[in-house]
């Protein structure tokens, strides 16, 4: 038998059998100072944090991580992709980073709802938790803006048919994309495809943040785009001063992280 088969039939038994988590892909990008972890949105990679990096390297140690089924990390066509699954890998992780000190953890997008539920269950070591443009969609009849309410259901609505509609296809998304104002840092693969869908579904859909951010003890800010094409902002805004956290917003951002996001970022870390 060819050594790659052998490999490939002992990476099934080890994490789809014994269910022992995947090592993800890091990116230390050195220097000294307070130690940054970032994790990137769905469908994205370490390779969306340019901007971030440029603005908190001079200062910081930065670790960027690829997430399960995402950049150069593992990509497990038969996983689940459940918060769970996304959390035992995050865990190996870092805990194999073997950090002796505190650190500021930033997620963005699905990231930072990764990140909110990990300080959750892990806030051992974690100084400050930043989240950058969380899609937060409460429960419906949750809402009372009317107009919050609808832009909640559909984007609930569009999510669940990219997922389930029969002729829709990474090709098929990319031109999707080309009518919808979607972000830049979202780019599907046929190798990512199975983990965005079930990334999609498990982690977006069905979030948990309104319950995690209720029982946080880690000083949280979140920071949105006033032109984000994927938020609810009333849903943010409520939902920070439910929990009692800070957010700002800032003026000319959309959902990704460019220049301005990055610059407002890293100023309020100078500042804390």
């Amino acid at each position: 038998m060819k050594l790659s088969y052998i490999s490939s039939q002992w990476q099934l038994i080890w994490h789809k059998q014994l269910r022992r988590p995947y090592r993800l892909h890091i990116i230390d990008h050195g220097t000294n100072g307070p130690t940054v972890i970032l994790l990137h949105g769905i469908a994205a990679s370490s390779a969306n944090w340019s901007h971030m990096l440029e603005e908190l390297q001079p200062k910081y140690h930065c670790i960027t991580i690829d997430l399960l089924g995402f950049g150069d990390s593992p990509k497990p066509q038969w996983g689940d992709y459940t918060l769970d699954d996304h959390m035992r890998a995050i865990r190996y992780t870092i805990r194999k980073l073997h950090l002796r000190s505190e650190y500021i953890l930033v997620g963005h997008s699905l990231g930072s709802l990764l990140a909110t539920h990990y300080a959750r269950l892990w806030s051992h070591r974690i100084q400050r938790l930043l989240l950058l443009s969380p899609p937060i969609y409460s429960p419906l009849d949750a809402i009372g803006s009317t107009v919050a309410r609808k832009r909640t259901a559909l984007f609930l609505k569009l999510y669940k048919f990219v997922r389930t509609h029969p002729r829709m296809t990474p090709q098929n998304f990319k031109r999707l994309g080309r009518l919808l104002p979607l972000p830049t840092s979202i780019v599907v693969h046929p190798e990512t495809w199975i983990p965005f869908m079930r990334t999609l579904e498990h982690c977006i859909e069905q979030q948990v943040i309104h319950d995690d951010l209720a029982q946080l003890h880690v000083p949280t800010t979140i920071f949105y785009g006033l032109l984000d094409q994927l938020l609810v902002i009333a849903n943010i805004t409520l939902l920070a001063k439910t929990a009692g956290i800070a957010s700002i917003s800032i003026r000319g951002a959309n959902h990704d992280v460019g220049r301005r996001y990055a610059k407002t970022v890293a100023k309020h870390l100078t500042t804390i």
